[in-house]
């Protein structure tokens, strides 16, 4: 990128203030008058109306993923300026009905046609872009899709006006982008599932060799899965990069995580039971709550759902959550016991001996605003369950009074909500204090991450 283009950028970006701050004087009919829209943006508009009207094209979008506009501006040559409009187009009829056009900022501020990619389906899917090769520009990740869930998966340099092929995946499920072999530059991992039974469920990896993206090694994932939820990258201990793979099982609630990291050089799947040819470690049948770096020490924790005894008169399921960090030999390591309560939106770190001891139940009021989880002592069946714990979720009016009632506690407010405890003590001497009750009740902030 020239210095004139970052010249002009900021000069562009010091008209739109100026415009914006004329407005706020002058005469009475001047200060009403809409900001005129900037030259360049005037110049883009411009150039795709007329790419749109030379192919007799429509305006599309990506269906999902981070890029999901119909005109994208790209810093795709990582100089921190936005020099590239990316555009997608429709040609009905066409061979080739897809397109993806690339335009580049020109130096008197008009927009050319810099590379055209052109793909065959009904629609595009997702777009990413992401320096796969070490060269000065990114590629482009172009997910073409077939029908229903077919998808295919190009990846396109942009060396040439047609683009050039790095990879081409005629089949697939996800893709992440990760750097396993940690040199700075992000691989693909390619999931897919065996359709109509043939196959077994794999993990391709794919890095470039010089001229394209070569398949290095495959990984199997579990065996019996019928799809894959997500796909995520994260760290093992030691910091060792790996990415998860959650699927689901065919009439079943459960849910497994494959975990991938490359060893010497290869895609290994380190959770994979050699004898079930499944990964034990992770399966679990509690899934609303994925795995995610929970203690915020840079390594990704994996959920393993344990179930609570039940105490007289509760028919419903509750669940701890043991969160396990993994080596790169698939060994797991607990660190953390977590009572999630995903309906009322927090979670709760409870102590190591309360596993087998506690049991859960609700004690909701909807109509006083009141939502409640109770933990209570259970030694046993045969033995009436004694509440030493209630933590409060309320809202409506007047929080504040009932979170003070008998002898509750706030812990903190928010825009909508009060939360609160209730703790006896004489029940079960946990040790808990209200600042620990404090510092282990957090609420659950969702976690938002592109999948393709």
């Amino acid at each position: 990128m020239g210095m004139w283009k970052k010249a002009g950028l900021a000069a562009l970006a010091a008209a739109l203030i100026l415009a914006l701050a004329g407005c706020m004087g002058g005469e009475a009919d001047e200060m009403f008058a809409l900001p005129q829209p900037p030259e360049d943006y005037r110049n883009l508009n411009a150039k795709l109306n007329e790419v749109r009207m030379a192919i007799s094209g429509e305006s599309i979008a990506p269906q999902t993923g981070a890029n999901s506009q119909t005109v994208q501006l790209q810093d795709l040559d990582g100089d921190g300026v936005l020099e590239s409009a990316v555009a997608f187009f429709r040609v009905p009829g066409a061979e080739r009905p897809l397109k993806v056009y690339v335009f580049d900022l020109q130096e008197d501020g008009s927009y050319q046609v810099d590379t055209v990619i052109e793909g065959v389906g009904s629609a595009i899917y997702s777009v990413d872009y992401e320096n796969v090769g070490g060269g000065e520009r990114k590629e482009v990740l172009v997910s073409w899709l077939i029908s229903g869930d077919d998808r295919t998966l190009g990846v396109y340099s942009l060396d040439d006006v047609e683009g050039i092929e790095l990879l081409w995946v005629n089949s697939y499920t996800r893709f992440r982008l990760a750097d396993l072999d940690e040199d700075g530059l992000r691989e693909l991992v390619v999931v897919t599932l065996p359709v109509g039974g043939d196959g077994s469920p794999r993990a391709d990896y794919y890095d470039y060799d010089g001229a394209a993206l070569a398949l290095k090694s495959t990984a199997p994932l579990s065996s019996g899965i019928n799809e894959v939820k997500s796909l995520r990258s994260g760290n093992l201990m030691g910091d060792v990069p790996a990415v998860f793979a959650a699927s689901g099982f065919p009439e079943s609630s459960e849910q497994v995580v494959d975990i991938l990291c490359c060893r010497d050089g290869a895609l290994t799947n380190i959770t994979l039971d050699r004898d079930t040819h499944r990964s034990e470690a992770t399966v679990r049948s509690y899934t609303a709550v994925s795995g995610w770096d929970i203690n915020y020490d840079g390594v990704m924790e994996e959920p393993v759902s344990v179930l609570l005894p039940k105490a007289q008169g509760v028919t419903d399921d509750f669940w701890l959550l043991q969160w396990r960090q993994f080596d790169d030999l698939g060994q797991p390591q607990t660190v953390l016991t977590t009572y999630h309560n995903v309906t009322d939106g927090w979670y709760f770190d409870v102590l190591d001996d309360w596993t087998g001891r506690v049991t859960v139940s609700r004690k909701d009021s909807i109509s006083a605003g009141e939502r409640a989880v109770a933990f209570s002592l259970w030694e046993g069946e045969d033995e009436e369950a004694r509440t030493f714990l209630v933590l409060y979720k309320l809202t409506g009016t007047n929080q504040q009074t009932r979170a003070s009632l008998g002898n509750r506690q706030t812990i903190f407010s928010d825009a909508t909500s009060t939360y609160a405890y209730e703790l006896m003590s004489q029940v079960w001497d946990t040790g808990l204090s209200g600042e620990e009750i404090g510092r282990r009740f957090h609420i659950i902030r969702t976690e938002w991450s592109a999948e393709n």
